[in-house]
């Protein structure tokens, strides 16, 4: 089940936001907060796979909430949903860190950008899981190289220049 936290304060705009995450998420389970601290308690503890922010609220903005869940949670993908936006404002969310925005007047928007982001969400999942396999592979690798009992070397094989050698070679040969 996909948890999405939707951050906004009208009524009316959590209606319509929650019809569109439902037509491409049927069985997501949404939580609505209209605040700071109900925000940052949500992202620590429900800890949404996505995030839906307006832009302008009374007392919070879209900008923080993205600097906080980029922060707390970097793999957790936000839309910015507002109201009005003007193409500086959407370039300053982007390359704040959101992955997409949509204007209400456009709330169609909402649930292709939404599996969009999730898609985006999974690749990148995926690919810190193969980076820290990986770096798990060259920790057993190295490790087994400097500690083996025989001499090893890693030769270069264009020129033959001696790249590394363990502890084994360091000991026979000085």
């Amino acid at each position: 089940m996909t948890r999405v936290l939707i951050l906004e304060d009208l009524p009316s705009d959590v209606v319509l936001a929650k019809r569109e995450i439902l037509k491409v998420l049927p069985e997501a389970d949404i939580l609505v907060v209209e605040d700071e601290p109900g925000f940052t308690s949500a992202v620590v503890n429900f800890k949404p796979d996505i995030v839906i922010s307006d832009y302008r609220l009374p007392s919070y903005d879209g900008l923080s909430a993205l600097k906080f869940v980029l922060t707390k949670s970097p793999f957790t993908p936000v839309i910015i949903l507002t109201g009005s936006m003007n193409e500086d404002t959407a370039v300053e969310c982007m390359k704040a860190g959101a992955v997409d925005y949509v204007i209400k007047e456009h709330v169609k928007r909402l649930g292709p950008a939404i599996t969009n982001a999730l898609q985006m969400r999974s690749i990148k999942l995926e690919r810190e899981d193969a980076l820290q396999k990986l770096r798990q592979s060259e920790s057993m690798f190295r490790n087994l190289f400097e500690m083996h009992s025989a001499v090893k070397f890693i030769i270069d094989p264009v020129d033959g220049r001696i790249l590394d050698a363990n502890q084994a070679a360091e000991k026979f040969y000085g």
